[in-house]
């Protein structure tokens, strides 16, 4: 069963929410038809020339980046601007892009998850957990007359809803009697104008992402064979600390800062790994921050890790985390980050929708540092 850009935008929203991202981010379906149906798609770090050529010559419908490609409203579209030449050239070739950026950071199993799952740390939690930002999840409610119930659970299923975890076609139905009195002009599914009817129906209940929502309420309402059909939607808010900058966990055996530098170097293809610290300082317990830690690092409490691990940060708060005790690898923005296409490929490659259509996954990971050795 192929696979559409939008169910695509989906299934990775339902990885690392959309909303999750940061109010000055720029995350979800930035390019293509929703509808256009893929049979490959690319995962990268992000958009250059190189990646396109990737996705064209394999026949990638579609770019799933990191970095986004549109941060801010375009005011033109040129072809001698970096991105508007990118954001033409995906165009061209029929290419959708969707970008999964710090909502991939702020989950367990994102970007910052990769790089532990590199290190093989046990015990990983979230660094700075925090709730999640409204609901992303809603209870979808409708009333269906005895006989149709499967038909709808069917097209909520269609619109993307009814999935918890790894379980899909999740729902739960309770029989009951439904009244109603149709008035003039009205056609009813049952029953004659003006006169008190009763139906046995079932309501049935679905959980549903915000981000299939309106196409779930769109597929019931085509199968639904009342006229007006009834139905709620109740948001649900999640109480569980899920989401939130950062990992922590413990390594697999006690190492030095100097050790685990030359480690990151060699696992993460980063020559410029570097540390700030005492190079024989024992490291067992690691914080990471992929990407620029930037001022998240101030907030890593004295003694709550033995070193952090992060692609870049500034000489001013490098010293003054260093200086409070806490040592500082940094190993490059793309390497810190680019792990994440081999581990988002696997994950991706459990889902059920994703198994079921058949769609090819290639990765392309060849993002070099801009700054080498001499």
């Amino acid at each position: 069963m192929p696979l559409t850009l939008d169910q695509l935008a989906r299934i990775i929203d339902e990885f690392a929410p959309f909303n999750l991202a940061c109010d000055w981010d720029n995350v979800g379906l930035q390019a293509g038809d929703p509808a256009r149906k893929i049979d490959a798609f690319l995962i990268a770090l992000e958009i250059n020339s190189k990646s396109i050529e990737c996705a064209r010559s394999n026949g990638c419908g579609a770019i799933v980046t990191h970095h986004p490609l549109i941060f801010k409203p375009l005011r033109a579209l040129r072809e001698d601007d970096a991105a508007g030449n990118h954001l033409c050239n995906l165009v061209r070739n029929n290419i959708g892009l969707i970008v999964a950026h710090t909502n991939l950071d702020r989950v367990l199993h994102g970007t910052n998850g990769a790089l532990a799952e590199r290190l093989d740390m046990r015990n990983v939690t979230l660094l700075f957990p925090e709730s999640a930002p409204g609901a992303s999840m809603f209870k979808f409610t409708v009333f269906v007359p005895r006989g149709h119930t499967q038909k709808i659970v069917d097209a909520i299923h269609r619109g993307g809803g009814a999935r918890i975890g790894n379980y899909s076609r999740c729902s739960f139905r309770t029989p009951g009697t439904g009244t109603f009195m149709p008035g003039e002009g009205a056609k009813p599914f049952k029953g004659q104008p003006r006169r008190l009817e009763e139906a046995e129906e079932d309501r049935v209940e679905a959980v549903v992402t915000h981000a299939a929502l309106k196409t779930v309420i769109g597929e019931m309402l085509k199968t639904h064979p009342y006229e007006t059909p009834v139905y709620d939607v109740y948001p649900l808010l999640d109480t569980r600390e899920e989401c939130g900058l950062g990992v922590i966990g413990e390594l697999p055996r006690k190492t030095t800062l100097r050790a685990l530098t030359a480690q990151l170097r060699a696992a993460c293809h980063a020559p410029l790994a570097c540390f700030a610290g005492a190079p024989g300082a024992p490291v067992r317990r690691a914080a990471i921050i992929t990407g620029s830690a930037w001022h998240a690092a101030r907030d890593i409490k004295t003694g709550e890790a033995d070193a952090l691990i992060t692609g870049e940060l500034s000489y001013h708060i490098a010293q003054e985390v260093s200086e409070r005790g806490l040592p500082v690898i940094t190993i490059g923005h793309a390497a810190s980050e680019r792990l994440f296409a081999d581990y988002l490929s696997r994950a991706l490659m459990r889902n059920d929708s994703i198994k079921k259509s058949n769609v090819r996954i290639l990765i392309y990971d060849y993002f070099p540092d801009p700054f080498v050795l001499p």
